[in-house]
């Protein structure tokens, strides 16, 4: 008779050598040519299939050795994505395979684990200790494509610990739990060393007396933990695997504290949109039990408090932005998701205060209506009209039949003319007689009238965030480019101001939209002596490179210069930047660095 364990070991042999399709089918990332593959989505703007020419493939490589995946402002995200989700030609020479793994490591640091996936399958010549095929199957399984991950082990000449790992996972996500016992006994015997791996093992098949914590620095981590349903605490969240969070953000059953943490990680990522962000926020809130442990959690929970007064939700709404101004990227996220909480409070009193940071908060969430609304005083209301003096009543109204006319040969008019009943005084149209009146009284009636009161000029705050809406609408209208150039120009009362609006101007310009004629002889008047935070060549090699077409140089450079933070580069250097991405086509882009530009997201200039 078979034994238990013998019955198991067949189970995960019958399992393992079962091709991948037999449980589901093949994923078609494994049958695309990794270059020519777009990863966007349909409506979203790609780079031109050329974006690799006119380079050399030595310079390129070493562009992306040395590219930024971390700390990216939103305009940097939008760019690095683009580079390596775009569907292009394969560049030429003989880097080409080095060029692919740079792609696939700067799309796996990104978050984009589709991609990366998809691009580390295809690489020939992986770079030194790297297994491409581990890395491709671990992303699948944090993309829930199991199948796929667990077909990766029918690939000949397996040689690394990840495998005989993964192949006690898979028989434990195929419900075999005594043959992922077995797989487990058999890697440890060759030498793996992963403890954690084992007691998740035995917790699933409920024999592990106290299961471990559940962890998520890697797909097959992600997968056991939550397959074992083991205890998750919000300090598990990785803080450097962005497309893990993301998972735990999109899962329903990540428990509340854990799922907002994980959201926050990933929205500034740019890895889920703000829809995702509020549903993630919405099941913690609804959850029995939630404690706010972040200002962000509390302005979000505030936010939604009717109980709570308008001072009350406004402070905790301004403490949870201004904790975020930290960097471009949390600072819109945090917009993104406490946007409702402001549009439902009004400008009075309560609010006055902050309403140049909700102002700011809602250019970076996109809404530029609710932004100019925090700037603009509200109508005075209407003084509500005199009521109609009463008419004087007489003391005796029989007197006024005793009032009579005169006779009809008389003149008309002339107060002699009337007949005036002993005790009534009729007036004459001139003042009576009084000696002790001032002789000067009426004198102020010939004085000039006072000159008309002129309105103030704008406050510098409200003029910025009016320029700001201007520079984030493409399809702004030439009255409003007017309106807001005239204002800034007014409330630019010092240095300070006077250059920042000039930089203004000038960004509007490199980003698309045409200043009037008064803004750009103020450009060329009040600009500022231009201090570039690189050397000069720097970002002429930027535009260079966009004239000669080669759309990812442009992108490598300007996410170099930039450094997370655009408001540091010269006016000189960002308006050659702003051009360079306008040629390669990224105009969206280009709008959206202009803004960052800036520095919209700190104070006031």
């Amino acid at each position: 008779m078979w034994s238990r364990r013998a019955l198991a070991g067949a189970a995960l042999a019958t399992l393992l050598v079962c091709p991948a399709h037999a449980q589901i089918e093949d994923s078609w990332l494994e049958q695309v040519d990794p270059w020519g593959i777009s990863y966007l989505g349909e409506d979203e703007p790609a780079l031109g299939t050329d974006m690799w020419r006119g380079a050399r493939g030595e310079d390129l490589l070493a562009l992306m050795q040395n590219a930024r995946t971390k700390g990216l402002s939103p305009a940097e995200q939008t760019l690095m994505r683009r580079l390596v989700l775009s569907g292009g030609r394969a560049p030429a020479g003989e880097d080409r395979d080095a060029l692919l793994a740079e792609r696939a490591r700067i799309a796996f640091e990104l978050g984009e684990a589709a991609a990366a996936a998809g691009q580390f399958s295809e690489l020939t010549t992986p770079p030194p200790g790297v297994d491409p095929a581990a890395m491709a199957a671990d992303l699948n399984l944090v993309l829930g494509n199991e199948a796929t991950a667990c077909g990766a082990l029918e690939t000949p000449h397996l040689e690394d610990d990840y495998w005989p790992r993964l192949r006690a996972v898979c028989a434990a996500l195929a419900g075999n739990t005594s043959g992922a016992e077995l797989a487990m006994e058999m890697a440890q015997a060759q030498g793996v060393d992963d403890s954690w791996l084992a007691s998740a093992i035995f917790a699933m098949s409920g024999v592990a007396p106290k299961p471990p914590k559940a962890k998520f620095d890697s797909g097959i981590s992600f997968v056991m933990s939550n397959r074992a349903f083991l205890d998750v605490t919000p300090d598990a969240v990785p803080q450097d695997r962005a497309d893990i969070a993301a998972a735990m953000a999109r899962r329903k059953l990540t428990p509340p504290a854990v799922r907002v943490k994980a959201a926050q990680i990933a929205a500034e990522a740019g890895l889920i949109d703000r829809e995702q962000f509020r549903i993630a926020y919405n099941s913690a809130l609804a959850a029995d039990g939630f404690n706010p442990r972040t200002l962000l959690s509390e302005a979000r929970f505030a936010a939604v408090d009717s109980a709570r007064s308008v001072a009350e939700r406004a402070d905790a709404i301004a403490a949870a932005l201004e904790e975020a101004q930290e960097n471009p990227a949390r600072f819109a996220a945090t917009a993104s998701l406490l946007r409702a909480g402001m549009a439902r409070l009004p400008l009075g009193p309560d609010t006055e205060d902050k309403a140049f940071l909700f102002a700011r908060a809602n250019i970076a969430a996109g809404e530029l209506g609710e932004a100019v609304r925090w700037v603009t005083p509200p109508e005075p209301e209407p003084a509500p009209a005199p009521a109609p003096a009463p008419a004087p009543a007489l003391s005796d109204p029989s007197s006024v039949e005793e009032i009579g006319l005169a006779p009809e040969s008389s003149a008309a008019g002339t107060p002699t003319d009337l007949l005036i009943p002993d005790g009534i005084t009729i007036e004459t149209g001139r003042p009576p007689e009084d000696e002790t009146a001032d002789p000067l009284a009426g004198e102020d009636d010939m004085l000039p009238p006072d000159p008309p009161v002129l309105s103030e000029p704008p406050a510098f705050e409200a003029a910025w965030i009016g320029a700001l809406a201007i520079l984030a609408d493409a399809e702004a209208g030439k009255s409003a480019i007017k309106t807001a150039a005239d204002q800034l120009i007014a409330a630019a009362e010092n240095e300070d101001k006077t250059e920042a609006a000039a930089r203004m101007f000038a960004l509007w310009t490199a980003a698309g939209t045409a200043p009037p004629s008064e803004a750009r002889t103020f450009l060329s008047v009040e600009s500022p002596t231009d201090q570039s935070s690189s050397a000069p060549g720097d970002a002429i090699a930027v535009w260079a490179a966009a004239r000669s077409g080669t759309a990812a140089e442009v992108v490598l450079r300007t996410v170099s210069l930039t450094n997370g933070d655009p408001s540091d580069i010269g006016l000189a250097d960002i308006t050659l930047i702003l051009a360079a991405l306008e040629d390669i086509g990224a105009e969206d882009a280009a709008r959206q660095l202009a803004l960052e530009a800036t520095g919209y997201w700190k104070d006031a200039p």
